[in-house]
């Protein structure tokens, strides 16, 4: 059994790596409720962006939508770009490992992927692991829509060389405040549903649908990618809240047992001394008789 010394020692450790979760979480907190405010006032935005596009595509015949290259899937290209985004650090439970399975589900559907990865935690696995990697970025959790356009010039361009026949982009998305879903959405090309088309004569354009388009592809394509990123990054500090959360529940609850343990060699050792000392006093008592 361990002295009440060792004891002691462990529930002075533990406490001082109470304290540093409950830190942790806290900070994950207040910047989680930052990243919801940001993800909340962006989605209104990019569900009207995404409506106005969806009509305006549908609007137009096959001919016309061909002249747009990043409305084009009719590349020769073999390969597929796939774009990580998410995990810059641990301490975050099971998000990094699903992100992970996940992407190497994707790759072993499409082995003939290359990669780049936004998230230097979740890019270093994947490397190791021997995946084509092209590149590895951090993620810069205050991302601002200037940083997306840089992003989405750089991946553009690769899908316009036609060495791709898609891009898809994978990451964590948050469902509340304690669940998030792995997601995988196409980027490249554009795709649009069929539901909830309005009709055109509900808008006045000017100068030409065509013109629009031109003009709103690139912009509706930056709002997506900006809102996946901002998921991602809510996801991870969701994660990383509830896991600080749960480690220091644990925590407190070993500090509990080893408390219970302390105080009964505190007690058995009191209660030898007191032993001790009735017995000193009845043998001097004795002697004296």
């Amino acid at each position: 059994m361990l002295s009440k010394q060792k004891i002691k020692r462990q529930i002075n450790n533990i406490t001082h790596i109470a304290d540093m979760l409950y830190s942790t979480e806290l900070v994950s907190a207040s910047r989680l409720r930052r990243s919801q405010t940001k993800l909340k006032e962006i989605a209104p935005y990019c569900d009207t962006v995404e409506a106005l596009l969806r009509d305006l595509i549908n609007s137009l015949d096959r001919e016309k939508l061909s002249r747009y290259p990043l409305l084009n899937s009719s590349y020769t290209g073999s390969i597929d770009l796939l774009i990580v985004v998410g995990g810059e650090r641990g301490l975050c439970g099971g998000y990094i490992a699903d992100l992970i399975r996940i992407c190497e589900n994707y790759i072993n559907s499409n082995p003939n992927s290359d990669i780049i990865v936004y998230g230097t935690r979740v890019g270093r696995i994947l490397y190791r692991r021997g995946y084509n990697i092209l590149a590895v970025h951090p993620i810069n959790p205050l991302i601002s829509f200037n940083d997306i356009r840089s992003i989405l010039e750089d991946i553009t361009e690769r899908f316009k060389t036609g060495k791709y026949r898609r891009v898809t982009v994978e990451y964590v998305s948050p469902q509340s405040a304690f669940s998030s879903i792995p997601k995988e959405v196409p980027l490249l090309p554009i795709e649009t549903d069929t539901e909830s088309l309005r009709s055109m004569e509900e808008y006045i354009i000017e100068p030409s649908p065509e013109i629009m388009l031109e003009s709103l592809l690139p912009m509706a394509l930056a709002v997506r990618l900006y809102r996946i990123f901002l998921e991602s990054i809510t996801s991870e500090y969701s994660a990383r809240r509830f896991a600080m959360h749960q480690a220091y529940e644990n925590a407190r609850e070993i500090l509990r047992k080893l408390n219970i343990v302390y105080q009964k060699l505190r007690q058995s050792e009191i209660t030898t001394e007191i032993i001790e000392v009735s017995t000193s006093k009845v043998a001097l008592e004795e002697g004296m008789l």
